[in-house]
C-alpha cells in the first residue's frame, strides 16, 4: 500500500465513522478545527517535503538556483521569465537565506489551507478533503505548484465572489492570475452576478471589459506564444486527461439532473455556467488533450461542490448510501491510478533520489541556461536537444 492510500484512508476512517451518526452528536462536526489544522500541518508537510526531484521538480530547482546565484553575485534578482507571484515568493525565500524546501512548504501551505478554507464552508466538508486526495493531491505532487498556487487563490476569489465581496474577489482573481496565467479562464465570473439580475449595469461595461480581457490575454500570452503553445500540446497526447475530462462531463450530468437541489445557493450560477464548459472539455480533449486538462483543473472547485452536495439531492437513497458509494469510487480511483498508472505511480513521495534542499544541486555541472536571449537553451553536454 502507498503512501497516498494510506493518508486517504486515515481521512476515510474517520469520516466513515460519522456516516450514521447524527449532526448533535457528530465527532467530525464537534471537532472541525482540530482536524482543519491537523489536515493543514500533515498535507503541507508532505507536499513541502517530498524528496522529488524531477518533472516540473526539476526545472523549479534550476530556476531557484539560478536566481539565488545572481543575486549572491550581484544582489540583484533577475527574473526566470516565470508567472510574477511566483517569482516573488521565490526572490522572498532567497532574500531570507532560505533553502528551496522553505519554498515548498510556504507555496504547499498557500495551497493546503486555501482547500481546507473552501471546504470548510460546506456541511460535509471532509468529503471536499478525500475528493481532493483522491485527485488533485496527486497531481500537486507531480510538481504542478504554480497551478495549485493559482487554484487555491480561485478558491478564495468564488468564497468572496458567492458573499457579494466583489472587491476581495477581484484581488484573489488577480492573484491568481499572477500566480498562473492560464487561471484567466474563470476571469468569467466577474461578469455574472450571484443574485438578483444576473449581470452587471449594461451591454456597454461588457463590451468595455471584453475588450480589456481580450488585449490582457494578448500581452499575457501573444499571438507567437500562443500559437506554439497549441503546435506543441496538439502533438501531445494524454490518456489520463481523457477520463479526467469525461468524469468533468459526468460530474456536470449530474448537477443538469439535480439541478433544483442547487438553485437555493449562492453559488449555483458559477456551478451552473462552469458546468457547461465541463461538458465541452471532454470532446475538446479527443483532439487537445493536454491542453483541456490543464483547463480542466480551474474547474476542480465546480466538481468540488456538485460531489458534496450530491448526496443530500436523492430522495430515495439515503445520505450514507450516496456518500459510502463515493468513498468506493474515490479509493479505487486512487488505488488503480497510483498503482497501474504509466506515469502517476512514479510520483509517489519518498521513492525518489535528490533531495532538493539538502545538497547541492547534481545538475549544475552539466546543464547550463542561456537566459540572455528570450528562447532559453539547454544541453547536456555535447548532444543539445
Amino acid at each position: 500500500m502507498n503512501f497516498y492510500l494510506m493518508i486517504f484512508m486515515m481521512f476515510a476512517i474517520i469520516y466513515s465513522s460519522d456516516l450514521y451518526v447524527n449532526n448533535k452528536k457528530s465527532i467530525i462536526r464537534e471537532y472541525k478545527f482540530l482536524i482543519s489544522s491537523f489536515t493543514i500541518l500533515l498535507l503541507t508537510l508532505i507536499l513541502g517535503l517530498r524528496d522529488t526531484l524531477g518533472s516540473d521538480y526539476g526545472s523549479y530547482y534550476l530556476d531557484f538556483l539560478y536566481m539565488q546565484e545572481e543575486y549572491a553575485e550581484k544582489n540583484y534578482f533577475k527574473t526566470q521569465a516565470l508567472d510574477p507571484l511566483y517569482e516573488l515568493l521565490s526572490f522572498s525565500i532567497i532574500f531570507f537565506n532560505l533553502h528551496f524546501d522553505f519554498l515548498m512548504i510556504l507555496i504547499s501551505l498557500i495551497i493546503i489551507s486555501s482547500f481546507v478554507f473552501f471546504s470548510n464552508q460546506e456541511k460535509d466538508y471532509l468529503l471536499i478533503i478525500l475528493i481532493f486526495l483522491s485527485y488533485y493531491y496527486l497531481i500537486l505532487g507531480m510538481g504542478y505548484l504554480r497551478q495549485g498556487l493559482s487554484i487555491s487563490f480561485l478558491l478564495i476569489f468564488i468564497h468572496f465572489w458567492r458573499n457579494e465581496k466583489n472587491f476581495l474577489s477581484y484581488i484573489f482573481l488577480i492573484l491568481a492570475i499572477l500566480s498562473h496565467k492560464f487561471a484567466i479562464v474563470s476571469s468569467f465570473l466577474i461578469f455574472v452576478r450571484p443574485n438578483g439580475n444576473w449581470f452587471y449595469l449594461n451591454k456597454y461595461f461588457y463590451i468595455f471589459v471584453s475588450i480589456v480581457l481580450i488585449y490582457s490575454f494578448y500581452k499575457i500570452f501573444e499571438i507567437k506564444n500562443i500559437t506554439d503553445y497549441f503546435e506543441v500540446y496538439s502533438l501531445e497526447h494524454s490518456s489520463g486527461a481523457l477520463y479526467r475530462t469525461l468524469g468533468g462531463a459526468i460530474c456536470s450530468l449530474l448537477f443538469f439532473s439535480k439541478k433544483s437541489h442547487f438553485k437555493n445557493r449562492s453559488d449555483y450560477r458559477y456551478i451552473y455556467l462552469s458546468s457547461l464548459i465541463l461538458l465541452t472539455l471532454f470532446p475538446v480533449s479527443l483532439i487537445y488533450s493536454t491542453i483541456s486538462d490543464r483547463i480542466l483543473a480551474y474547474f476542480f472547485p465546480c466538481i468540488l461542490l456538485i460531489l458534496a452536495n450530491l448526496p443530500y439531492s436523492f430522495k430515495k437513497i439515503s445520505p450514507p448510501s450516496i456518500k459510502f458509494l463515493l468513498l468506493t469510487v474515490l479509493f479505487l480511483h486512487l488505488f488503480v491510478w497510483t498503482n497501474f498508472s504509466n506515469q502517476s505511480r512514479l510520483y509517489l513521495p519518498y521513492r525518489m533520489v535528490d533531495y532538493p534542499g539538502a545538497k547541492e544541486s547534481p545538475y549544475i555541472g552539466w546543464i547550463v541556461y542561456c537566459c540572455e536571449v528570450e528562447q532559453i537553451t539547454v544541453w547536456e553536454g555535447k548532444d543539445r536537444f
